[in-house]
């Protein structure tokens, strides 16, 4: 770490400045006092990755991080994967369960960089005007106004930079790791990046089919169903190895196994696969998968919504029930969910807009429910949504 050094971290910027604290949080990963490692994390998760967003630092301690990753002697190494992860994406739900479409994102990134000013603000209007309500289209237009060119741009850029980064210093050779818990963490960043999918798949088959570890081999599972499979790799591939997993003795890997299926193949998946997606819709309590946070509920209402349309009701039964029990910072994730769901039904609909109508004081009180409900061109007001359930 002596290199740390030499680079001009204070002509870098993070979220609060220049960023010349970044090399003392990063030498503090490797500190054998847990709180200090604990403090630098946090740091590292306010300041280059604040609140999902990536600086002109961040991909300047990506190779850093990953050094640090690498070395056994280092504490807490998935902890550090985990980190490279939200580095590289952002947030996850945004790629769940696609994957990262990476084609796309340096298409439209192209398109940020290449765009003059005049040209940006004729896109964003367009943008407005597409709107599909009223509500959306002032959130739209508040965006435009507060547009700064200079600076979107920068953001823009540090992003993209930020997932090369990793992807340059991705750890492939940590799925072999004599860790389980680095294997799990490196599954799961190699995953959001299928343009390393001809090294990356083989080295995730190998550990689906035969690790000793059932959270590895699960991670393994989903990771498989999240990457392009390379050319030339052998008939049934991934899919052979990740359907054995349905046989599997760990229930955690048979779930994960169905999982994959389902988003690899949709309706055309084993039928087992595709009931224990409907059965996982109601799922509760935490596991240790790295998607979806371990919740196989949420992972197996983003499958099924994608792969899986036919099962709309089911789905929409299933989120009705999760909302009702769900904490109030964790009910708008499930009412957009469930908007998505009953989007073309009108009495899905209606169930799901008394279901979110009779949320707690509470619940209400979250802007981000609100945020969810205008993107749905629903009254964001309580009083005013149960008027419109009695007029409808």
């Amino acid at each position: 770490m002596d290199d740390l050094d030499r680079v001009s971290w204070g002509k870098l910027r993070h979220a609060y400045g220049p960023a010349t604290d970044v090399p003392g949080q990063l030498r503090a990963l490797a500190s054998a006092d847990e709180g200090e490692r604990q403090e630098a994390m946090s740091a590292l998760y306010t300041n280059i990755f604040h609140q999902g967003t990536r600086f002109p630092a961040t991909p300047h301690a990506v190779p850093f991080l990953a050094r640090l990753a690498a070395d056994p002697a280092t504490p807490d190494r998935e902890l550090i994967l985990h980190l490279l992860a939200s580095l590289a994406l952002g947030y996850e739900e945004g790629h769940l369960p696609e994957g990262v479409a990476v084609a796309r994102w340096r298409e439209e990134s192209a398109g940020v960089q290449s765009r003059s000013e005049e040209e940006a603000d004729a896109h964003l209007e367009q943008w407005v005007n597409e709107a599909p309500n009223d509500a959306v289209r002032r959130d739209r237009a508040y965006v435009r106004r507060t547009y700064d060119h200079k600076l979107e741009r920068m953001f823009d850029a540090a992003l993209l930079a930020a997932y090369d980064a990793v992807r340059e210093n991705l750890p492939i050779s940590l799925l072999a790791d004599a860790d389980p818990q680095v294997r799990t963490a490196a599954a799961y960043l190699v995953s959001w990046f299928p343009e390393e999918a001809e090294t990356a798949g083989p080295a995730l088959a190998g550990l689906a089919e035969a690790d000793a570890d059932p959270v590895t081999v699960a991670t393994a599972m989903f990771a498989l169903s999240l990457l392009p499979w390379p050319a030339g790799a052998p008939t049934g591939a991934p899919a052979g190895a990740i359907e054995r997993g349905l046989g599997h003795a760990d229930g955690l890997v048979r779930d994960a196994a169905a999982l994959a299926l389902v988003n690899l193949h949709g309706e055309d998946a084993p039928p087992r696969a595709r009931d224990a997606v409907i059965r996982l819709l109601t799922a509760t309590g935490p596991t240790l998968l790295p998607y979806a946070e371990g919740d196989l509920a949420t992972l197996a209402t983003r499958v099924s919504k994608r792969r899986l349309p036919g099962e709309a009701p089911a789905r929409a039964r299933a989120l009705i029930a999760r909302l009702a029990a769900a904490e109030p910072m964790d009910a708008f994730p499930i009412a957009g969910d469930l908007l998505e769901t009953a989007e073309d039904a009108p009495e899905l609909r209606r169930a799901a807009l008394t279901a979110i109508a009779d949320l707690s004081d509470d619940a209400w009180s979250w802007l981000n429910l609100l945020e969810v409900l205008r993107a749905h061109g629903v009254p964001d007001d309580r009083d005013a949504l149960r008027e419109h359930l009695r007029d409808h």
